[in-house]
This record gives C-alpha cells, sequence and structure tokens, in this order.
C-alpha cells in the first residue's frame, strides 16, 4: 500500500512541474513583448524548471535508493531465518 502512495505522489509531482512548465512556457508567449524579451523569459523559465527538475529527480533517487536498502535488508533476513530454520530441523533432537 506504501508503494502505491508513493507511486501516486510521484504521478502527481510529475503533473505539477509539466504542467507549471507548459503554463509558464504559453504565458511567455502570449505576453506582449519583444523576441528578445521574450526569449530572455524562456531561458530563465528553462533553468529555473531544470534546476526544480533535477532536484526533484534527485529526490526521487535518493528514495529509490532507500527503498532498495529496505528490500536487501529484507531479503537477507528472509534468508537467514532460512538458514537458521535449516539448521535447526537437521540438528537430532535431545529426546530421540
Amino acid at each position: 500500500m506504501s508503494e502505491e502512495n508513493g507511486n501516486t505522489a510521484t504521478g502527481i509531482l510529475l503533473g505539477i512541474v509539466i504542467g507549471a512548465a507548459a503554463g509558464a512556457a504559453l504565458a511567455l508567449l502570449l505576453a506582449p513583448a519583444t523576441g528578445e524579451e521574450t526569449r530572455r523569459r524562456l531561458g530563465e523559465s528553462a533553468r529555473k524548471l531544470g534546476g526544480e527538475g533535477k532536484r526533484r529527480f534527485d529526490d526521487l533517487k535518493d528514495a529509490a535508493g532507500d527503498r532498495v536498502s529496505e528490500v536487501k535488508e529484507a531479503v537477507r533476513a528472509g534468508r537467514d531465518a532460512y538458514r537458521d530454520a535449516r539448521t535447526t530441523q537437521k540438528e537430532p533432537s535431545m529426546g530421540s
């Protein structure tokens, strides 16, 4: 269930970033300004959105790395529990 919430949050976040980029580009293109001014504004917006996108990507990458670590630890714990159970089954019982 937690993974589903993470995917939903990622989708919403991506939608917001894409919507903001599209809105900013349209606003700049439709606003009355000289070509030079419009190009300057588009460049500034692209740099800002690029920086924001990189920051969010890094956040998602870090979160994914955390998940990978959690899964590795769970697999390691399961493997150890399996080995312990197998070892316990192989040892002769005291009553026999």
